[in-house]
């Protein structure tokens, strides 16, 4: 009786839940064949994926393979309690959340299930709603639970994310390439490596490519490499389990936990100790990792992306970084081109930081002159979007972009023809006051090339 009205409101509540439920991974633990049945019935209506046991024993093995988002357990079984299986389970490295199915809801059952680590009990008898409704609340808590554990990551490293937000902008070609790459990239579930020089966008990229991916709506987590001891990479990545003065276990969960089927960030991996390397290759080998403190692993559920400055490979080759792990993580690889090689896109970039900035500072939009079109367009920006953005910010504060603009640079690297011949020309036109016609009395060409020239560069 009880089951047939359980099914029927199970269909009735089924488009009220979140969808977090329709996708939820749930293990059932019971002893009675007969709740078994009508858990597995219910549950198989609403969650993706439901298992059952019928002892501790079988649901051991099955958590040793297999990861759920929530256990459903009853608490009297012939060979312990689901309490004292619970809190053996929090020891080795548990971290679902469960629900205990008691008939004795008294204050020492109450106690006893908050130290095991239950999120909820269940009174018997239940209704289908009833169970439902406690897994949706656990599934709400643990995602809540997960969301500040990522926003504690980004705290914890001082970073102003929402700065780093924006697309890769651009009109040239160089740029165009990459945001194809990006979406090419995204399609794929393989480990990406962005490879650029310093302030090229290597974090914005690796957003673009997240948000484009069909794990979107996981979280993005980063991690600095840089001066990243063993155990402070093994808490950070992985987690620890913590025995308590009361003799329960606490769990601080790690990125792979806190952004499971997300995207973990791992920006300037070069820089990563022999130490850590030796962890993440172990990590990417196997596709499983143990919290510190617990006995059993967890499986690894996201895409890796990782930035350098350098080629991988070459750094593999002077034995600096590790050549199993190059290959591991550079399953594809985008390079991210340097300001100087797209020019293009100098003035885009600076009207966007100038319009976006302007409205967070509350200042008027200081006149970009020719003069300062000029400079823009000869700097070899050595900072490259970076360098850009804070003299974008500079001239907003002193009103000024001239004078933001003073300095010179001198190239930086391998540059192509065209970006050496418009640099050239431009230091000339400077030199010349703007002055058209002596800059092309100067460089030995007409008139009408320099005028051609300026046109296409937008000014």
């Amino acid at each position: 009786m009880q089951s047939d009205k359980g099914q029927v409101e199970t269909k009735g509540l089924a488009t009220g839940f979140s969808d977090e439920l329709s996708r939820a991974a749930v293990l059932v633990i019971d002893d009675e064949p007969g709740m078994r049945n009508f858990l597995s019935k219910v549950l198989s209506e609403t969650c993706a994926k439901v298992d059952v046991a019928k002892d501790t024993r079988h649901a051991s093995l099955l958590l040793d393979e297999n990861a759920y988002d929530v256990i459903v357990l009853d608490n009297i079984m012939p060979d312990k309690t689901g309490l004292e299986w619970l809190a053996e389970q929090r020891q080795i490295g548990l971290f679902s959340d469960a629900i205990l199915i008691t008939a004795h809801a008294d204050l020492d059952t109450a106690i006893s299930a908050i130290r095991a680590g239950a999120s909820d009990f269940l009174l018997k008898p239940f209704r289908s709603n009833q169970v439902l409704n406690s897994i949706a609340h656990s599934l709400d808590r643990a995602r809540l639970r997960r969301q500040n554990s990522v926003l504690r990551h980004e705290l914890e490293v001082g970073r102003d994310i929402p700065r780093h937000r924006d697309a890769l902008l651009g009109a040239s070609v160089e740029i165009q390439n990459v945001r194809q790459a990006i979406e090419r990239a995204a399609l794929s579930p393989a480990h990406v490596v962005l490879r650029g020089e310093v302030g090229t966008g290597k974090q914005v990229a690796a957003r673009m490519l997240h948000a484009a991916s069909p794990n979107a709506n996981n979280p993005f987590v980063w991690l600095q490499c840089h001066g990243m001891s063993e155990q402070v990479f093994q808490e950070r990545l992985f987690g620890q389990l913590e025995a308590q003065a009361d003799g329960s276990f606490s769990d601080r969960e790690g990125m792979l936990l806190s952004a499971a089927g997300g995207t973990l960030f791992l920006e300037d991996v070069e820089m990563l100790s022999p130490g850590c390397q030796h962890l993440l290759a172990e990590l990417l080998s196997t596709g499983r990792f143990s919290p510190l403190g617990a006995s059993r692993s967890v499986e690894l559920d996201m895409r890796i992306v990782s930035s350098t400055t350098r080629p991988l490979g070459d750094i593999s080759e002077e034995r600096a970084f590790r050549a199993d792990l190059f290959y591991l993580l550079t399953v594809i690889e985008i390079v991210l081109p340097p300001l100087r090689e797209r020019p293009d896109d100098v003035i885009e970039l600076t009207t966007f930081f100038t319009q976006s900035l302007a409205r967070q500072m509350g200042v008027d939009l200081p006149e970009l002159t020719p003069l300062a079109r000029r400079r823009l367009l000869s700097h070899s920006w050595p900072g490259n979007v970076m360098e850009l953005r804070n003299t974008v910010e500079r001239a907003l504060i002193h009103n000024d972009f001239e004078g933001a603009l003073n300095a010179k640079s001198t190239p930086m690297g391998a540059e192509t023809l065209a970006v050496v011949e418009q640099r050239h020309i431009l230091g000339v036109l400077e030199a010349c006051n703007g002055n058209r016609a002596e800059a092309a009395r100067r460089l030995g060409v007409a008139r009408k090339t320099i005028d051609r020239k300026c046109q296409s560069w937008g000014l």
